[in-house]
């Protein structure tokens, strides 16, 4: 009988500098590297956003504890935009910083949601990609389903539904940790305590719009995601494009799930991932049609 393959085997993160050891525990992490202009430009924005916002908003007679929470809520927005953009695109950043801009447009007309929803985002994206160079470890886990259950119990049920689906998901893509099916049964266990709301859920029209034009402009992506040519933090290599086109098709399924399913309220919170998609839609279209996309595999 024929010795069974290691899928996980050359995807092992190499020797990187942490002094903390925290690595052992959050595999998903990623720090920030200051030294790219791009990160530079988003932290600026963010600090730029928050003070602007404040100013405007005291300028216009709202209490100042509120002014600095909705500026607060706006920056972080936009921040949370720009990673999550990286996640669905490490090849162009510069898509970040426009889905962190439409982002704040965003909040203006629809509002802002929960940001425990945008960290659970960001983690299974990150999972599901690997452009950290390493696997998700016990940290990681916490972060992914507490977060999933906590709002299942909030009664948003299509959480813990979706957090199983994407370790299996990940459990059985090239590399993938045979443990995702273990993490994938814990996740729907987290179903027994959701809540099933019986009322009938509200989504506008401009809402189904919105997230229908950023799968369409997102939808390219895929396809061209064949070429990346970005790397894993810790280990190095390129990622993967097989892992990095099942991260967006589930961005895409994910998406829809949960705004067909819990309405405007879901769209509020995903607001932030909506626009990142619509924004890394728009540089790459921009960038395909300036002849600025490698097509070269290696």
């Amino acid at each position: 009988m024929a010795k069974k393959g290691n899928k996980y085997k050359g995807y092992e993160p190499g020797e990187a500098y942490d002094p903390t050891g925290v690595s052992k525990y959050l595999g998903l992490g990623r720090p920030i590297d200051f030294g790219q202009k791009v990160n530079k430009l988003a932290m600026m924005a963010t600090i730029f956003l928050c003070v602007a916002i404040t100013l405007w908003k005291t300028s216009g007679g709202m209490d100042s504890g509120e002014a600095v929470m909705f500026s607060l809520t706006s920056g972080l927005g936009f921040l949370l935009s720009y990673m999550i953009a990286q996640e669905l695109d490490p090849d162009r950043q510069l898509g970040g910083i426009i889905g962190g801009a439409l982002t704040v447009i965003g909040y203006y007309f629809f509002g802002a949601g929960n940001i425990i929803v945008l960290l659970w985002l960001l983690f299974v994206l990150r999972m599901l990609n690997r452009s950290s160079g390493d696997r998700h470890r016990i940290a990681d886990n916490v972060i992914i389903i507490g977060s999933a259950v906590w709002m299942g119990k909030e009664g948003f049920w299509v959480y813990p539904l979706l957090t199983g689906a994407a370790y299996i998901l990940e459990s059985q893509i090239k590399g993938g940790y045979f443990r995702s099916l273990y993490l994938a049964g814990i996740s729907l266990a987290g179903l027994a305590i959701a809540e099933f709301s019986k009322e009938a859920t509200v989504l506008t029209m401009e809402m189904i719009l919105v997230n229908c034009l950023a799968i369409i402009l997102f939808l390219p992506e895929i396809r061209i995601a064949e070429y990346t040519q970005a790397k894993g933090d810790k280990n190095g290599k390129r990622l993967f494009p097989k892992r990095l086109q099942a991260t967006m098709g589930f961005f895409c399924m994910m998406l829809v799930a949960a705004i067909f399913l819990h309405g405007n309220e879901a769209g509020k919170q995903l607001l932030p991932g909506t626009m990142a998609a619509m924004g890394c839609g728009l540089y790459l279209l921009v960038a395909l049609m300036r002849h600025q996309v490698s097509f070269n595999k290696y």
